[in-house]
């Protein structure tokens, strides 16, 4: 008499396999998935880090054009310029800066400053002594890297009309601005951020 043996429990190879692949198939599409978001989350952040950044430094130089004023050995100046095919100008104008109103300034302590673009650098420019004539009097720094365009309009308050530049105006300042900072993003996106400045502003 022959006693049957009682069936294995268990998987065959082949049930063990195709789960094993259905776990990787569900593991590839949710780590696949959690990396786009991630990475939106992080090109986001960049791009609003890179935002504040601009706003910032845009801020810092409204605060000084507001106070700022022409003089005649130290005339307001705008030029317009280009370099590579975008707007590359250059500011100048005699101010205090964010510390202190141009008005209440002595001569001695107002500051000549000069903004413009130089490649993909935005740089600010203080001539700190205005009758020197060294290089010691300059000081120079980097406002924003990256830089694919600096604009700067000019609000004439007798005409009503908004200029390209502001020259030969003798003592005379703009009555407003409108700066407009382009910088080169990630995937090689471009960005604008824009700062409207009203001058003789207290």
């Amino acid at each position: 008499m022959s006693f049957r043996q009682p069936p294995e429990n268990g998987f065959t190879l082949v049930e063990v396999l195709l789960a094993v692949s259905l776990v990787a198939m569900m593991a590839a599409l949710v780590f696949g998935s959690l990396y786009v978001t991630m990475s939106a989350i992080e090109t986001a952040r960049a791009s609003s880090a890179t935002e504040q950044i601009v706003r910032s430094t845009l801020r810092v130089m409204a605060d000084e054009l507001s106070v700022s004023e022409g003089r005649t050995a130290n005339p307001w100046m705008g030029i317009n310029g280009l370099f590579e095919g975008r707007p590359a100008d250059s500011v100048a104008f005699l101010t205090m800066g964010q510390f202190r109103g141009a008005e209440s300034a002595k001569d001695t302590e107002l500051v000549r400053v000069v903004y413009t673009r130089e490649g993909d650098r935005l740089l600010r420019f203080v001539r700190r002594n205005l009758y020197g004539l060294t290089d010691e009097s300059v000081e120079l720094v980097e406002l924003a890297t990256k830089v694919k365009g600096f604009n700067v309009r000019y609000y004439d308050g007798k005409s009503k009309l908004w200029l390209d530049e502001w020259a030969n105006r003798g003592t005379e300042s703009p009555k407003a601005l409108l700066l407009e900072l382009t910088l080169l993003q990630e995937k090689a996106e471009l960005q604008t951020v824009r700062q409207w400045v009203s001058v003789g502003a207290s």
